[in-house]
């Protein structure tokens, strides 16, 4: 079973997302809600 797991960096102002298979991927927010 393949699980996600997403929480909120407060240090980076990021969302950091990891999978059971060992993978991370970082949403940085500046970056996500420049131009809105």
């Amino acid at each position: 079973m393949r699980t996600i797991f997403a929480e909120y960096n407060p240090q980076r102002n990021s969302i950091d997302v990891y999978t059971s298979a060992g993978y991370m991927l970082r949403i940085d927010c500046w970056e996500a809600e420049k131009d809105l």
